[in-house]
């Protein structure tokens, strides 16, 4: 073992409501959202003022329209926004000349406080980049009111960091282009949003990506070989040790229950190196977790205890939940939760501190005593809430009576707890495994399930009454009528406490899938539709007999802090976002059966302003990692996906399937790194055999900064040509982008005909053209600063039906 002792309430701005000390996250929709395509031809769009020409047009043609701004100006203007606020839009301009003002932007006191002007075939303001007419690039702004500040980015490139704003602005709201007497500019995607703040007070937060390369990063004490590295890639570093090395952050001190999170690697899996060890003040350890001999071990002090095999090279994902007063840990990896045993009830129990005299955190290490170890996303930060919030009632005390021994069914006495909570107080499960049918949530109110109890899902079909959502007012999701959690219409309601909700899903007749109807008759494990401001965090979700995490139809989500293990067979997804709006999902790891995080539409209010970031994609057993339909009957707009790692998948890491009539714009993926997949990603516009919809139209797709390894086809994006008709993809940036392809097999050219739009379409013919990329149907495509290798030599030059193609740089 290494040596570790080195010495001595409403939100103004979202209006939503939260339990006491919990800090609001919910992601916003955004302020200004616009594609143009159901705006006329000729007019003005609407919510838009100009002077001079400006009018939408059939550009780059009827489907996919654009705004055309001639001689003239257009501007947008939206509610304010503060904090950090991010602007995009895509450009053309149409001569060399200029002056064009192509994202301009000010806030409520009219001044602006960025200008990008493209100026004799420049961008000015960033860098001098070169600007060709004819072609579109992506722009995105990333402003810090607060901080007087801006990132600007031209098709995925940092072309300016950290510069001051033209004027100190107090918040954004409004949005112009505009073009000289002899000029004509076009825009489309025009977004604008705020970016949720973190759902906590992070302690740590180190990414490495503003840290200079070689340096040794801000916060950190360096003994030996440790510095900053471009791995994965330039755009996503981390910190790297090689030999004999140790770094250690130090941090404020923490007590109560405090997380800890980091995504670790090793080329080589011999010797000893500490992962992460957790200190106090005084240099006492309190948990430590080693990679030793080939396997992650965690050290107790007395003994050590294998968790898992590691493979060299790749990534895994380390949680720690380190309960300070209590001098107890919680182990995960990927998602999979490593306990020290369970008690007789079956509570998983948690591992003892290595040093009992810990008495509070105040210091992170690495360290290696030879070879290497490299680091990434490492934070820190205590539990928003460390009790049940508002008033408090014990289902084991009177008049509930739940019995908590696993075996006595306890529905009634807990559903009698919830029907009996004030609103803003908390339902209590505490020190034991309370077995439980489904349970009605209702609004303003906290189920808190504490961190030795289990509420654990019978297996008895009775103990799941149907529900009809629909007759409730929500429209039907994949076929769902009965859930263990159930909520419907229920506002501001949270499930919290650091427990285990166990869907106890492996009764062998719930092993069927979809095509089998089972799903009707499967429970699925948390199901809370129609509502407001609904909130999953901190919780360990196990064994779904179905789907195990959906929100539907609501408007504002946030997910946070916990992790799913749900490979079980047949259809277990891991957590499904259906037709909802404002969603922050953080922090979140998922080990899952199916698809493991899934965007669904099953109606036309669609999915409007989502966040993924900072979680893992541990495995799919069958299926993809991060998902968009197959259900694609409304829209999915304004969906960000980034630093997320994705392994072990079946499928593809990113899929998106428009095949039901859906909309799908403005969708990024950024910062995503692959281990062990089909495909890096999978794009489809189509018409399936079942939907009786025409397909719509799929424009501005970013993959920015993948990077992919293990991965055995080339990514995929194809629309349809069918009984005369071509239906495109558009405006997809591919940048920064780099795989490894190890398998020889190629992509199918044959047309898609409706079948399953599973993301191995298109693959086991040899002699396909494809190598890195499988591009069919495509206007508007930009690879640049991007790489292929492996069994593959890499190719250039756009295949046949892709329009408008800019290769730019190291493009396969």
């Amino acid at each position: 073992m290494l040596l570790l002792v080195t010495g001595c309430a409403a939100d103004p701005v979202l209006g939503i409501w939260t339990p006491a000390g919990a800090t609001p996250a919910l992601a916003a929709s955004p302020s200004l959202s616009e594609d143009f395509n159901d705006d006329p031809v000729g007019r003005l769009p609407r919510g838009w003022t100009a002077a001079g020409s400006a009018e939408v047009a059939a550009v780059p043609d009827t489907v996919d329209r654009s705004l055309t701004v001639s001689a003239g100006t257009a501007t947008a203007r939206f509610a304010p926004l503060a904090g950090t606020v991010q602007v995009e839009a895509r450009v053309r301009v149409e001569q060399p000349g200029g002056p064009f003002d192509v994202l301009d932007m000010g806030g409520s006191d009219r001044h602006a406080a960025l200008s990008v002007t493209v100026r004799d075939g420049r961008f000015e303001g960033a860098g001098r980049l070169p600007a060709a007419a004819h072609r579109w690039y992506a722009l995105r702004a990333v402003l810090r009111t607060g901080a007087h500040r801006y990132d600007l980015y031209v098709d995925g490139r940092r072309v300016v960091t950290d510069a001051p704003l033209r004027r100190t602005v107090a918040d954004v709201r409004w949005f112009t282009v505009g073009a000289p007497k002899d000029g004509t500019l076009r825009v489309d995607a025009v977004s604008a949003r705020r970016v949720p703040d973190p759902s906590v007070d992070y302690a740590v937060f180190d990414q490495f990506n503003d840290a200079a390369v070689g340096a040794a990063p801000a916060g950190y004490r360096i003994d030996g070989d440790a510095s900053v590295a471009a791995v994965p890639s330039d755009a996503d570093r981390s910190l790297r040790l090689v030999g004999t090395a140790t770094a250690t952050r130090t941090f404020a001190r923490q007590t109560g229950v405090v997380q800890v999170r980091a995504t670790v690697r090793t080329d080589e899996v011999s010797g000893t190196k500490l992962a992460v060890g957790v200190q106090s003040s005084r240099g006492r350890t309190a948990a430590a977790v080693e990679v030793s001999d080939g396997a992650l071990v965690y050290h107790t002090g007395t003994a050590a205890h294998r968790l898992t095999d590691v493979n060299p090279g790749e990534w895994y994902t380390l949680r720690l939940v380190l309960d300070v007063p209590a001098r107890q840990v919680e182990v995960t990896v990927d998602g999979r939760r490593f306990a020290s045993g369970t008690s007789a009830a079956g509570v998983p129990q948690r591992w003892a501190f290595h040093d009992a005299d810990v008495a509070d955190l105040s210091r992170l290490l690495f360290a290696t005593a030879g070879g290497d170890l490299t680091v990434d996303n490492v934070m820190a930060y205590t539990s928003p809430l460390d009790r049940p919030p508002g008033t408090v009632l014990d289902v084991r005390q009177p008049p509930y009576h739940a019995v908590g021994d696993g075996r006595t069914d306890d529905t009634d006495a807990i559903q009698r707890a919830i029907d009996a909570v004030p609103p803003g107080g908390s339902v209590l499960l505490a020190d034991g495994v309370y077995l439980t049918g489904t349970l009605l949530l209702k609004s303003d109110m906290t189920l808190w399930v504490d961190r030795d109890a289990v509420l654990l899902g019978t297996t008895d079909d009775a103990g799941y009454p149907e529900v009809d959502t629909a007759e409730a007012g929500s429209r039907p999701v994949g076929g769902i009528r009965k859930a263990l959690l159930l909520s419907v219409h229920a506002d501001n309601v949270a499930i919290d406490g650091g427990g285990t909700i166990d869907g106890n899903g492996g009764k062998p007749q719930w092993a069927g899938d979809s095509t089998t109807g089972s799903t009707a008759v499967r429970p699925t494990l948390l199901f809370l539709c129609g509502g407001h401001n609904v909130s999953v965090r901190d919780v360990h979700v196990r064994n779904a007999a179905s789907w195990a995490v959906v929100p539907a139809n609501l408007d504002g989500v946030l997910i946070a802090d916990i992790d799913i293990d749900s490979n079980l067979y047949a259809n277990r997804d891991g957590i499904d976002v259906v037709d909802s709006h404002s969603v922050l999902v953080e922090r979140v790891d998922v080990w899952s059966d199916d698809d493991s995080i899934c965007f669904k539409s099953y109606s036309p209010r669609g999915v409007d302003g989502a966040v993924v970031r900072l979680s893992t994609v541990g495995r799919s057993e069958r299926a993809n990692g991060v998902k968009f339909g197959t259900e694609s009957a409304g829209a999915f707009r304004d969906v960000v996906v980034e630093d997320v790692l994705v392994k072990h998948v079946d499928k593809a890491a990113v899929t998106v399937t428009a095949v039901d009539g859906a909309v799908v714009t403005n969708l990024a993926f950024r910062r995503v790194t692959v281990d062990h997949a089909l495909r890096a990603f999978f794009v489809l516009l189509g018409r399936r055999a079942q939907s009786s919809r025409e397909p719509r139209v799929v424009s501005g797709l970013d993959f920015e900064s993948l990077t992919g390894t293990g991965l055995s086809e080339p990514a995929a994006l194809s629309g349809q040509s069918a009984d005369g008709a071509t239906y495109r993809l558009y405006a997809i940036l591919v940048s920064d982008v780099h795989q490894t392809i190890t398998a020889a097999a190629g992509g199918d050219a044959s047309e898609y005909t409706g079948a399953y739009p599973e993301s191995n379409l298109f693959t086991g013919v040899a002699d396909s053209p494809a190598r890195g990329y499988f591009l069919r149907h495509v206007d508007a495509v930009t690879i640049r600063a991007s790489t292929t290798a492996g069994a593959r030599s890499t190719t250039a030059g756009p295949p046949p039906d892709v329009q408008d193609a800019n290769l730019d740089e190291s493009a396969p």
